[in-house]
């Protein structure tokens, strides 16, 4: 039944879908505001090539948008791989919502990584499996392909760059 009702969504509903996700997401955290968010992500050695941090909420609403185009075509098809395809998209959003935890709450540069370069890999396998029978629905992929691929790398500087708090590890380079 929802299913069916998710379906039929138009461009705008999705949109809007997008936004919601991506303030759930913002508010799975577990901070208690806005401003120990800066100061943490000044605290943190951040990659010479990272964006602004203001950067990030538009960014993961457009990615958030395009993984619900495709889950919305996804339910519509009759692929062979479509069970497989649900599987990665329900990782995506695991990862989705539980990252700010373990970025702003646990404040750990492993886990950050893991999880970024984990949401990279499972949207890199999403578009690869589904470009094999539907082209169009592997093009929704494509921007969370693109943004989680970067972001490992900006990840990777802050695993290498700063101390971990949690695995009790220092800065490997400094």
């Amino acid at each position: 039944m929802i299913t069916r009702k998710f379906s039929g969504l138009r461009w705008w509903e999705i949109a809007l879908i997008s936004v919601i996700a991506s303030a759930v997401g913002g508010l799975a955290s577990g901070l208690s505001s806005v401003k120990e968010k800066k100061v943490y992500n000044k605290k943190l050695l951040q990659a010479p090539w990272a964006p602004p941090a203001w950067v990030f909420a538009p960014a993961w609403t457009i990615n958030n948008f395009f993984l619900l185009l495709a889950l919305q075509r996804l339910i519509k098809s009759d692929i062979p791989q479509k069970k497989k395809l649900l599987l990665l998209q329900a990782g995506i959003w695991v990862v989705f919502f539980s990252f700010g935890y373990v970025y702003f709450n646990r404040k750990s540069p492993v886990l950050a990584a893991g999880w970024t370069m984990t949401d990279a890999g499972l949207a890199v396998a999403s578009f690869t499996l589904a470009f094999k029978t539907d082209k169009k629905l592997a093009y929704h992929y494509l921007p969370l392909s693109a943004w989680t691929v970067f972001a490992s790398t900006i990840a990777g500087y802050q695993l290498l760059k700063n101390p971990d708090p949690v695995f009790g590890t220092k800065a490997l380079l400094n």
